[in-house]
């Protein structure tokens, strides 16, 4: 099954990957209540409890979850009742409540393929949000030439005697959507592999959906230093869109 990373959930932790979206959320999280969606293990989710937060996550991995439990037991008392989980899928949830602020980190709304599961998504997102809240959304920038999105296997990172490497499996480009296959090496011969499905967004595509879903984009972001977004095709860049219910 693809996009659960349940095979390799222990080993998420490791590629140590850039930090900076943290700080940009913190900003918008401040001390009120956050729904996190695709949580993951936690990367986002945990620094905002520990900077005051109260964090609901949802994720469909319940080996995601299960990581971030464990990193959960490792914190203050005062962080772990800040924090709420629940195994979920962010196409379709009712949690009950709102909360002033949701968000879609490190690409996660991509995970979403089918038009209904989008809209789904959309729709739970607004259902979610409390009066004058925010939410925000953040997805790649695509580059010319996605056909090279098909390519060898190839090694992404090596630490603590595991080696990552992925491989571009194909392309629909007609429905924007890539398949990557990530996989981890270590011990002796031990290897698994995490199929993903991942749709990429054009900015007027990512802005169009958004509009349709009724939300009204007040500000957008090229990177998390608040940039603006580039679309030189070389640029590898971000689309970060903070979005309020439209009136």
């Amino acid at each position: 099954m693809s996009n659960t990373f349940d095979n390799a959930a222990r080993l998420y932790d490791l590629d140590y990957r850039d930090q900076s979206d943290v700080p940009f959320y913190a900003a918008y999280a401040k001390h009120g209540a956050v729904l996190e969606l695709a949580c993951g293990t936690g990367r986002i989710s945990l620094p905002l409890a520990e900077n005051g937060a109260q964090v609901h996550g949802l994720d469909f991995s319940p080996g995601m979850l299960g990581v971030f439990r464990e990193k959960l037991e490792q914190q203050s008392a005062e962080v772990q009742a800040r924090v709420e989980l629940t195994e979920g899928n962010m196409a379709s949830f009712n949690l009950g409540k709102q909360f002033p602020l949701v968000i879609i980190p490190f690409r996660s709304f991509q995970l979403l393929t089918a038009d209904e599961d989008i809209a789904g998504c959309l729709r739970c997102v607004k259902e979610h949000l409390a009066p004058g809240g925010r939410f925000i959304v953040n997805c790649f920038m695509p580059k010319k030439g996605m056909r090279k999105w098909c390519y060898e296997e190839e090694i992404q990172w090596e630490r603590d005697g595991v080696v990552c490497k992925s491989y571009g499996k194909q392309i629909d480009l007609k429905r924007q959507i890539i398949y990557p296959v990530m996989i981890y090496e270590f011990g002796e011969n031990e290897r698994v592999e995490e199929p993903l499905t991942i749709k990429y967004y054009y900015p007027r595509q990512l802005k169009k959906i958004l509009r349709k879903a009724g939300f009204k984009i007040v500000e957008q972001y090229g990177d998390f230093a608040r940039g603006p977004i580039k679309r030189h095709a070389q640029h590898k860049g971000e689309q970060i869109y903070v979005c309020e219910v439209a009136k």
